[in-house]
């Protein structure tokens, strides 16, 4: 094991830049899990023939974890994201924890390169929740009528997307 003291300042940088960005995704992630599901159901009550019931029957009765619900109810009601999000966003959510809560150990071990994979699928994820959410909010509105929905980023994505492109070539030093 390398003590930090061998670490070049770039070998830190790119340890804690790769860091930081991990968090970031996950936080862009959760973002768009839990909260946007919540103010859909929030202050609305469907009529019985309705397709959505109440948060409680379609989302919380899928897993005792709400975070785990609400994913679940992306994946198999509502067709936002396929198995492969799912299990990227588990995956990226436990790295994440890892991650937080080991800090100090892993600025003097962790391999940035061998993740670079898990960030390629969060991407895709991730686009796929923000483009999701984004047409929930405005979908419908006909102020919108010519969006390509297959293209579309919302805000969480581009945020995403311009830190990502700005940092990656540290993370592939």
């Amino acid at each position: 094991m390398r003590e930090i003291e061998n670490l070049s300042s770039e070998e830190i940088t790119q340890r804690l830049t790769y860091i930081g960005f991990v968090l970031i995704a996950f936080e862009l992630v959760k973002s768009l899990i839990v909260s946007p599901i919540k103010s859909f159901y929030e202050d609305t009550i469907f009529d019985e023939n309705s397709f959505f019931h109440s948060y409680e029957k379609d989302v919380l009765a899928r897993h005792k974890n709400e975070f785990e619900a609400c994913l679940l109810y992306l994946r198999d009601f509502m067709k936002a994201i396929d198995n492969d999000d799912f299990i990227t966003i588990q995956k990226l959510r436990k790295h994440r924890n890892y991650l937080a809560h080991n800090i100090s150990n892993e600025l003097q071990n962790l391999n940035v390169v061998i993740y670079l994979s898990l960030l390629e699928k969060v991407d895709k994820a991730l686009f796929k929740l923000s483009n999701h959410n984004t047409f929930i909010e405005i979908g419908a509105d006909p102020k919108f009528p010519d969006i390509d929905w297959k293209t579309l980023k919302g805000h969480e994505y581009l945020l995403f997307e311009e830190i990502h492109n700005k940092i990656k070539a540290l993370l592939i030093k």
